[in-house]
């Protein structure tokens, strides 16, 4: 049976999701000063925190959409 969408743990080692979180940091950062409050504060803190917390399914898969929304 396939797992739910953002109950997909073990699909993604936790160093594969950082390192895909560091690629969206990387496209997102020049873009922050287009983004809401709410999208630019969630970014920056992403930044902040990914080395120490690291990154879930359901950040990677927000970091995913604004990467989709702005930095295409």
């Amino acid at each position: 049976m396939t797992k739910p969408a953002f109950n997909r743990d073990g699909i993604l080692s936790p160093a594969e999701r950082v390192a895909s979180a560091r690629k969206c940091l990387a496209l997102l950062t020049p873009e922050v000063e287009s983004m809401g409050d709410r999208e630019a504060q969630f970014v920056n803190e992403m930044s902040d925190k990914i080395d120490r917390w690291g990154v879930t399914e359901r950040q990677l898969a927000w970091l995913r959409d604004l990467v989709g929304k702005y930095a295409q």
